[in-house]
């Protein structure tokens, strides 16, 4: 299965599709938008991350909300192959190489594939499900982030477009530390940001193969630590919540 994912610019809410000029709230709560996208089914599934329970942008919230994916979401695939762009704080980083090396040698996969796409270059599949639901949301007026919820399910006639709230009472979204738990397994990879593309496969446990381009041959390196046994059931630390914010909105006169 090849599956795609990144971030969309944070949206503010309340929101008023009828509202003239500035915004007259005070301090409108924020929500982020992740997006993992099945280019094989065409279906994306909408993370909504509200301002409460967000751990910021970096390899940590990428690797849970895939995690989570990959749990609840995917279609038991054994071979995955995922795009991502080029942003080295979110994606092109150690930690989610290691998370996928550590899915092969638990078994969760046969073989992990990562490809980047080249500097510059930020307009992917993902970008074409968050422009469809933009186009609703212009239009779409929201007090809540279950109405946030609903206006991504409205933004598509055949279901192309499914939200997922962190939590979520059926399967909610854990962010756990992941950085510090694959940190004690496995090693940096030297000249990682040089690298384009990256493959993992349970026949050699524990080596990456990478390749600057496409068309160039093949490197490998051991990542996996000496001596180092990964217990698969196993995990790592969950990260606190941030102290929820009053969700009540303020007036303040208008001029």
């Amino acid at each position: 299965m090849h599956y795609s994912f990144d971030y969309t610019q944070q949206i503010h809410y309340p929101h008023y599709a009828q509202q003239v000029g500035p915004l007259f709230f005070k301090t409108p709560r924020k929500c982020q938008y992740f997006g993992v996208c099945a280019e094989g089914s065409g279906s994306q599934i909408f993370y909504l991350v509200d301002e409460s329970e967000e751990t910021g942008k970096g390899a940590n919230s990428v690797i849970s909300m895939l995690h989570h994916h990959f749990e609840y979401k995917s279609y038991r695939e054994t071979t995955v192959k995922l795009h991502m762009d080029n942003c080295t704080g979110q994606n092109k980083n150690n930690s989610v190489i290691w998370y996928g090396m550590w899915r092969v040698l638990t078994g969760r996969h046969n073989s992990v594939e990562f490809s980047c796409m080249e500097a510059g270059h930020t307009k992917f599949h993902p970008d074409w499900h968050f422009g469809l639901w933009k186009v609703k949301w212009r239009h779409y007026s929201a007090e809540t982030l279950q109405e946030i919820a609903k206006s991504v399910t409205d933004s598509s006639r055949n279901n192309h477009n499914i939200a997922q709230l962190v939590d979520d009472e059926d399967c909610p979204v854990k962010f756990f530390d992941w950085k510090l738990y694959l940190k004690q397994f496995f090693k940096q990879l030297p000249a990682l940001t040089t690298y384009h593309h990256f493959r993992m496969i349970k026949e050699s446990p524990g080596v990456v193969f990478v390749r600057e381009y496409c068309d160039n041959d093949e490197k490998q390196f051991r990542l996996l630590k000496n001596r180092v046994v990964i217990n698969p059931l196993s995990e790592p630390t969950e990260l606190p919540k941030r102290v929820r914010r009053n969700a009540s909105v303020v007036l303040v006169p208008r001029d």
